[in-house]
């Protein structure tokens, strides 16, 4: 099942924002590398689309403040106000310091723990439906393996243990499918929902001061470290 949680760049602030006001947790987590400032604007998630997929981990409200956050982080990239002279020439540990000293605030702890709680139990689950999927794999080649065996020596017997092998891994596959629809879908809808909660802190604070967006996007053209 692919993640929703690629769909957006802007959660690097998150984690941005909680190192600039000490926060006790970063969103480590939500950090993506933010798209080069000459790049096209983000593309905008119908989120009707998002949510009448059966096998979406988002709900329409999440969808709707990721887009938001998307297009708000896209402007203060690009708002000439956030630009400063001589900021080619700024190193990592200058660019730092900037936004250190930068007026923000950290996202709520709450938020934070929230999301972290959230996600960490939605890779859990989906590492647990893949254990289980690879068991079931190596379980089907040693089957395959002792039918192709048999049929060496039995024909008959060798294609009916075959078959049976074949009906039993696509009852496998069958089971694990719905297993994870019915498990990964309602956590990765927890964990998009909090995660939501978390962008939503951090949006308001691009809109009003984009030097803090251009700051990080520095940040990553130069692969600095700590942010």
């Amino acid at each position: 099942m692919r993640s929703a949680l690629c769909l957006v760049s802007v959660p690097a602030l998150a984690a941005a924002l909680s190192l600039a006001a000490s926060a006790p947790a970063s969103a480590q987590f939500l950090h993506h590398r933010p798209a080069p400032r000459d790049s096209a604007a983000p593309m905008q998630v119908n989120c009707d689309v998002v949510v009448a997929n059966p096998n979406s981990g988002m709900d329409k409200a999440s969808c709707e403040a990721m887009n938001q956050a998307a297009a708000a982080y896209y402007t203060a990239q690009h708002d000439p106000a956030g630009a400063r002279p001589g900021d080619d020439a700024e190193t990592c540990d200058q660019i730092k310091a900037e936004f250190m000293a930068q007026p923000v605030t950290a996202p709520s702890a709450e938020h934070v723990a929230a999301a972290q709680a959230a996600t960490g139990e939605f890779m859990g689950k989906a590492a647990a439906i893949q254990g289980e999927a690879t068991a079931a794999g190596v379980a089907g080649t040693v089957a395959q393996t002792a039918a192709a065996a048999t049929e060496a020596v039995n024909p008959i017997a060798g294609r009916a243990a075959a078959a049976a092998v074949q009906a039993s891994q696509q009852a496998t596959e069958a089971a694990l499918s719905a297993k994870a629809k019915a498990v990964l879908v309602p956590a990765e809808q927890k964990a998009m929902s909090k995660t939501a909660s978390l962008i939503g802190d951090a949006t308001p604070q691009l809109q009003s001061n984009p030097r803090m967006a251009h700051l990080i996007e520095m940040s990553e053209q130069k692969h600095c470290h700590g942010f």
